[in-house]
């Protein structure tokens, strides 16, 4: 019932725990559909307590497929979905049956996840794919349905839980105010993945920022999120930037701003673990990946990757150790996220601790990061005796044939590679032949969307130029219990 404690929690109605319990409430759904106005004016709700106990039944209704088959646009059965999600120490995957793939987001999953795992308001969850893939680093597309972030059944979710002041919340969508001015010129915008959208503006007077605002407003996208795709923007007029009524602008969309990585902000203390370390040891936690990742190694960086995959059976920290380590690649923030958890969860294990017999010490949980070069010291050792081979990575370059990342990725007929939507397009408009395309007239109707890059592009940072995808994961059994003995 810990769950139900937790749902009443967030909306702070933890008072009356006891007296739905006595009610009869076993699960969430008796909360929506056994409890009446008056049962709870019987219960001695206040107007504000009633008011968030409304509150609280849309959010769980959030947690679960539509129970009005009639409600949802596209039949389809829902029984036939079904999600596995697993996290560090989980003894057996657990199994999601009952949403709606075409309705319930990404952000629904993440709330039943914490949900089912009755995990408070002061933590939320991050998910990763199978192979170690980030999926929820950008909230803009959290709010995408499963289908369109192309998460599909059967598919195995991997989740961490870490404080919510880890998480980058979601910025609500603002109506913006566009000053009324004489606009008869009719531009044509397309936005990644969104499709397109006819704008009426000014093009001697508006400037992109104004053409963003009225985007928003006319498609209901974030005028944040929305990011122009040519050279130049913010305060210069359309005309200025080239566009004309036969323009067709083009914007790509990101929670986040355009700017040139950093790997070293990764050594920066800004995620919190779990279970609060002492400053020394975020220190010495910190200091030992920089010595690692920038001094000559003592062991081979894929053998200790492969050995630490190994012991925990946590793919996203490995991805994150290999991105770090071998790469020298800007890592998101989930996936630093991913090594803070799941390395502290790893030393936890290596360390000996109450009830334990490995000597008199004990090393209490707030001292695990103060020991962390005892434990690299142990895996290097260790690793020095494991082998790489499972360590086979394939690289999948997110950018197009003009440099830049891709926004609608696309399939033509008797191409191998992935080419730009909008690249396609101006070659049928001006009649020009694809080099080994096998259509003789190629028409749009031909192009087929590339989903497997489209899934990568919607889950991955738009810093990332290369993503190097882990190929092994059917060759090696995934352990998720992180014991080391």
């Amino acid at each position: 019932m810990d769950a139900i404690f937790n749902l009443l929690e967030k909306h702070r109605l933890q008072s009356y725990y006891n007296k739905f319990l006595q009610f009869g409430v076993k699960d969430e759904r008796d909360l929506i559909d056994s409890v009446t106005d008056e049962d709870l004016n019987n219960l001695g709700f206040s107007q504000a307590e009633k008011n968030r106990y409304s509150q609280m039944k849309i959010y769980i209704r959030r947690l679960r497929a539509p129970a009005d088959p009639a409600a949802m646009p596209v039949q389809k059965s829902i029984q036939s979905f079904s999600l596995q999600y697993t996290y560090p120490e989980c003894p057996e995957p657990k199994h999601i049956k009952d949403m709606d793939p075409a309705q319930n987001t990404v952000e629904d999953l993440m709330l039943r996840i914490c949900h089912l795992e009755s995990i408070g308001s002061s933590k939320g969850v991050c998910l990763y794919t199978l192979d170690g893939m980030p999926l929820t680093d950008d909230p803009f597309f959290n709010t995408w349905s499963l289908q369109d972030r192309h998460i599909m059944s059967g598919d195995v979710i991997y989740a961490i839980f870490t404080p919510t002041e880890n998480l980058i919340p979601a910025r609500q969508n603002v109506t913006r105010h566009v000053t009324e001015t004489d606009r008869q010129d009719t531009v044509r915008c397309h936005v990644m993945l969104k499709g397109d959208f006819e704008v009426k503006v000014n093009l001697v007077t508006d400037t992109m920022t104004n053409l963003k605002n009225m985007l928003a407003n006319e498609s209901g996208i974030p005028a944040h999120v929305l990011h122009y795709k040519g050279q130049y923007g913010g305060g210069n007029t359309l005309e200025n930037c080239g566009i004309s009524e036969e323009s067709t602008v083009q914007f790509s969309l990101s929670t986040f701003a355009e700017e040139d990585p950093n790997t070293a902000a990764f050594f920066i203390n800004d995620v919190v673990p779990s279970m609060q370390q002492t400053p020394k040891g975020i220190s010495v936690f910190l200091s030992s990946l920089y010595v690692i990742k920038y001094k000559p190694p003592v062991v081979e960086h894929k053998n200790l990757i492969g050995y630490i995959r190994k012991l925990t059976g946590c793919n996203s920290l490995a991805q994150s150790l290999y991105q770090l380590l071998l790469k020298n690649e800007f890592l998101s923030r989930t996936q630093k996220i991913a090594m803070v958890e799941g390395l502290y969860i790893l030393f936890r294990e290596l360390l000996p601790k109450l009830g334990s017999k490995r000597g008199e010490k004990i090393i209490e949980d707030l001292d695990v990061f103060e020991n962390s070069t005892y434990c690299w010291a142990y895996l290097m050792t260790e690793a020095k005796k494991e082998t790489a081979h499972h360590e086979d990575y394939a690289p999948v370059s997110l950018v197009s044939e003009d440099n830049n990342r891709f926004s609608d990725p696309v399939k033509v007929p008797g191409i191998p590679g992935t080419l730009e939507r909008a690249y396609v397009l101006q070659k049928i408009k001006d009649d020009e032949k694809i080099p080994n395309c096998t259509e003789e007239v190629l028409r749009e109707t031909s192009l087929k969307r590339a989903t497997d890059l489209e899934k990568i592009l919607l889950s991955l940072h738009p810093l990332v130029r290369t993503y190097h995808l882990w190929i092994s994961h059917s060759s090696v059994t995934v352990l998720t219990t992180f014991k080391t003995q």
